[in-house]
């Protein structure tokens, strides 16, 4: 009897660090969406938000960003092709009555139809999926929490490539 137990505990020891090497299945979720931006040619870059200097300050005023993990994905325009026409940065900031509002990095800041019908559609939603919407020279970035899966995740690189031709 004593064999068993010594041969069972043995066995443990041995499949316990196996089992742990196999993904959870959020891992295997992010490793999907992730899959998708790359199909996408869309850069997928984690972000930290107490470390990172633009968004920090955000954090502090919305405390309810902490409970999720954000990543940029961005999308460069290839060579030879413009990039967006506009540039800019929207943020997404709770306001005190319990509302999610989109608002502009700088109240100078020029916008056209597309980003507006992006920005009304993700304010009329009313959920945390987004931070940032950020247009470069030649660059979109959406700053997101990667909720949801490849179908999701399809959605956004789809409306990346269609911002950047905006």
């Amino acid at each position: 009897m004593e064999i068993f137990l010594l041969i069972g505990f043995v066995m443990l020891l041995i499949l316990g660090p196996v089992m742990m090497l196999r993904p959870s299945p959020r891992e295997r979720r992010l490793a999907r969406i992730r899959q998708v931006a790359q199909q996408y040619r869309v850069k997928v870059q984690p972000l930290l938000l107490r470390q990172d200097t633009q968004f920090s300050p955000v954090l502090e005023r919305n405390p309810h960003l902490a409970d999720f993990s954000w990543s940029r994905f961005q999308r460069i325009a290839d060579e030879g092709q413009s990039g967006p026409s506009l540039h800019g940065k929207w943020i997404q900031r709770k306001i005190p009555q319990g509302r999610f509002v989109w608002e502009s990095a700088d109240v100078r800041q020029k916008t056209n139809p597309a980003i507006d019908a992006v920005l009304v559609q993700w304010e009329q939603a009313q959920q945390p999926d987004f931070l940032a919407l950020e247009l470069g020279p030649r660059s979109v970035s959406i700053v997101w929490n990667e909720k949801g899966d490849s179908a999701e995740a399809e959605a956004l690189c789809q409306l990346i490539e269609q911002l950047l031709k905006a």
